[in-house]
C-alpha cells in the first residue's frame, strides 16, 4: 500500500518540483556537472551545453526540468 501511495504522489508531483540536483549530484557538491550526469546517463557534451542555459557549466533544477525530455531520456537508471 505504501508503494502505491508513493507512486501516486510521485506521479502527481509537477516536474518542476522534483529536486533533480540532489538526485544527480554524484559528488554531493550542490551542483550537477557534466561528469555528474554521465555517472547515470550517456549524454553528449553538446546536449549538456544546450541544457545549461546560463553557461555556468552546471545544471539547476529549472534547467534540468526544461531539458528532461531530451536529456534524461538517455538515462538507463535513476540515481538512488
Amino acid at each position: 500500500m505504501k508503494s502505491l501511495v508513493f507512486a501516486f504522489v510521485l506521479a502527481s508531483t509537477p516536474a518542476y518540483a522534483i529536486d533533480r540536483v540532489s538526485l544527480y549530484d554524484y559528488d554531493k557538491d550542490g551542483k550537477v556537472s557534466f561528469e555528474d550526469i554521465n555517472r547515470y546517463c550517456t549524454v553528449p557534451r553538446s546536449l549538456f551545453k544546450a541544457a545549461d542555459k546560463n553557461n555556468d557549466k552546471f545544471l539547476t533544477n529549472g534547467e534540468m526540468s526544461t531539458a528532461r525530455r531530451y536529456l534524461f531520456s538517455r538515462c538507463q537508471e535513476v540515481p538512488k
